[in-house]
């Protein structure tokens, strides 16, 4: 006799919604007040715990272009326990959402996709708790329920229950075999660097990342401090090599701000292979340098540390960070509104360096910002590419003769990296490869990013060329 089969859970339709762009997004006074305030008036009365709420609220946040850290930052509570867990249920339903939304499939009628984002972030975090979280699983269960009525749609508690309760690990994927990366990366990664470097990154793509700070000034006297508050520090690498300067801090769960020191200015966040970047320039003191994609700061701070001038270029939108940066950690720098795609900028041709640092699919920093590998799709890395190859065009203009260019991305992919230098390259002949810097796969905690430092000719004449 075949086994009794069990119905399936009733279809929740999905509510229309209309989405907002990342950039034009408005800020959501429910969202941004944060689980620890009250919430909504809306909001119907739960026992949904504030950690887990916040959790379903980033992911939502997240959903709607922005970046989990930058969510949570906002939403997460105040209490040490809450905070930690709410990043811990967050970060991991982005970091293991393959083999999440496998053990979900066999439950469902419809594809996730096709839920209510209320829905779909309420089963994904209680199937994340309950396979690799703590909790006992009818209080998992249980808590999941109350977050989707905490989030409007009370009416989806008994899926969501009902679901739940079935949830078992998918056997069938393995987490080493990229279960938790989108297909088409994975099989980018092994064809590249094979099968044993590519579960290697995966694997530690599932690890949380250390904090990656940078000192400003002297940073024997501000380790002590942060050794003595139960912090590990280490020195920082890339691409095997010690980062001056650079250290990573392990065990810190706050806030940013909560660090001592940071109010003074006398460190900022950088992982270890972005300041390699800007430590590729070879900035000397007194040298006129031109950050052409500046924004949030890192490497502008970092060549003015080496002693150079620099002028920090990016779009108006993104200044404000820059300008934050620079003003917490006491330093100048020329600060200039330009949009390269406009082409050379309203500024001297005659720079002694200029590093573009260009805005990119970001796929080598999906350990520290894990919603990016579900985000992007192999046509990305073509416009990003497109788009590369103009601000490197433009900002080309203003290096001096014998000056260096140097060219990086935080993403490991080749259409953005070496067939953009080439490409570059077949139209300057008056500039050539002089350095580079790989740190893909990443091998010390550090993200995957790679330079190439360009020599400009000595002989060039400095003449406008359109």
């Amino acid at each position: 006799m075949s086994p009794k089969k069990t119905p399936a859970p009733p279809v929740v339709p999905r509510r229309s919604r209309a989405r907002k762009l990342p950039s034009t997004r408005a800020p959501n006074p429910s969202r941004e007040s944060g689980p620890d305030r009250p919430p909504p008036r809306s909001a119907p009365s739960t026992d949904a715990s504030p950690a887990r709420l916040a959790a379903a609220r980033a992911l939502l946040e997240v959903e709607e272009g922005d970046h989990l850290d930058d969510a949570l930052a906002r939403l997460a509570p105040r209490t040490p326990r809450d905070r930690g867990l709410a990043w811990f249920l967050a970060l991991g339903v982005l970091q293991r959402r393959g083999q999440v939304d496998a053990a979900l499939r066999p439950f469902l009628r419809q594809p996730l996709g096709g839920l209510d984002p209320e829905l779909r972030v309420s089963l994904r975090l209680g199937t994340f708790e309950k396979l690799f979280g703590r909790a006992a699983p009818h209080a998992v269960v249980h808590q999941a329920v109350e977050v989707v009525r905490a989030l409007g749609l009370g009416r989806a508690s008994g899926m969501v229950n009902a679901v739940l309760r079935k949830v078992r690990p998918a056997q069938d994927l393995a987490p080493h075999e990229g279960a938790d990366h989108p297909a088409w990366l994975w099989a980018r990664w092994v064809e590249r660097y094979g099968e044993s470097a590519a579960r290697a990154w995966c694997e530690q793509n599932g690890r949380p990342a250390p904090l990656a700070v940078v000192f400003r000034g002297p940073q024997g006297p501000l380790v002590e401090r942060w050794v003595a508050e139960g912090l590990k520090v280490e020195h920082a690498l890339a691409a095997g090599e010690p980062v001056p300067g650079a250290a990573l801090l392990f065990g810190h769960q706050g806030s940013i701000t909560e660090l001592p020191g940071f109010d003074e200015g006398a460190f900022w966040v950088q992982d270890p292979a972005a300041v390699a970047v800007a430590d590729l320039v070879g900035a000397a003191p007194g040298q006129r340098v031109l950050d052409a994609c500046a924004s949030p700061g890192g490497k502008t701070l970092r060549l003015i540390e080496a002693g150079a001038h620099v002028t920090a270029v990016d779009r108006p939108a993104r200044l404000g960070r820059l300008r934050e940066s620079l003003e917490r950690t006491k330093s100048h720098a020329e600060v200039v509104a330009h949009d390269w795609s406009k082409g050379p900028a309203s500024l001297p041709r005659d720079f002694d360096a200029v590093l573009v640092d260009a805005p990119c699919t970001g796929l080598g920093t999906v350990r520290r910002h894990p919603e990016i590998r579900w985000r992007r799709q192999p046509l990305d890395l073509i416009h990003a590419a497109q788009e590369q190859r103009e601000i490197l065009r433009a900002a080309a203009h203003h290096v001096r003769p014998g000056g260096v260019l140097v060219y990086a991305v935080c993403s490991a992919e080749p259409e953005e990296g070496d067939e953009v230098v080439r490409a570059f390259l077949r139209d300057h002949p008056d500039f050539e490869v002089e350095a580079t810097l790989n740190t893909d796969p990443p091998s010390h905690e550090e993200d995957a990013h790679v330079g190439v430092r360009l020599r400009r000719a000595a002989s060039v004449e400095l003449k406008a060329r359109a």
